[in-house]
């Protein structure tokens, strides 16, 4: 699958890791500030980055599989735990953690059915099944992945991927430029420029994106 055309992969593998970059930057800026809301989100973003990056060129690869499959699995329950939280603490809707979720199922489902891969790009260890993924669960995932994009491009509620709509620190956040405790410090500064919110909706759809296409790859 790797190597033809060897340009649009090499493209998507410096994507992922700029989306990894970007979420190094945020994860800076938000401790410089104290802020912990959308650090989960920042730390799914740069795990997911560099793992993509190494399945997009082989090269870039590294680490077994067993690391990687435990930090997706810490993931998906930590975002699938929050999404429980948020419709008890919310009502019935689609917690933005949901969709972060399903990105770290799909990182685990690369990670267990590596055969539309190069061994090479996967750092093949005993822990991958060697199978190929249901084509029909992977036109799934890849399905809602792709409508992620789309929705977090078309909805008004810019850079809710990272934070979610509810929450009153969210509230605290939007209403002092960028700083929950309003103070114009440097690093608040920063974040307002770093942490705009079509840099966050854009880093989402990139990552989405990849992600839908390497399902389908893997097909």
């Amino acid at each position: 699958m790797i190597g033809k055309p060897p340009g649009l992969y090499y493209s998507f593998g410096v994507m992922m890791f700029a989306v990894a970059a970007y979420g190094l930057v945020l994860l800076v800026t938000q401790a410089a500030e104290r802020r912990s809301l959308g650090r989960d989100v920042e730390i799914s973003h740069v795990a997911k980055g560099v793992a993509m990056a190494g399945m997009f060129v082989p090269a870039w690869a590294f680490g077994p599989n067993v690391l990687w499959e435990l930090i997706f699995v810490v993931l998906l329950v930590w975002f699938a735990a929050r999404s429980v939280q948020s419709v008890r603490a919310w009502g019935l809707h689609v917690p933005h953690t949901a969709i972060h979720a399903v990105m770290s199922f799909a990182m685990l489902l690369m990670y267990w059915f590596p055969s539309g891969i190069s061994p090479s790009a996967m750092s093949m260890t005993a822990s991958a099944t060697g199978g190929r993924i249901d084509p029909g669960l992977s036109f799934l995932l890849a399905f809602v992945l792709f409508g992620s994009a789309v929705f977090t491009v078309a909805s008004p509620n810019k850079g809710a991927t990272y934070f979610g709509t509810h929450g009153s620190e969210r509230v605290l956040v939007a209403a002092s430029g960028g700083s929950a405790n309003g103070r114009a410090t440097v690093a608040s500064r920063l974040t307002t420029i770093v942490a705009t919110p079509s840099l966050l909706d854009a880093s989402h759809v990139v990552m989405s994106t990849a992600m839908g296409l390497m399902l389908i790859l893997m097909i």
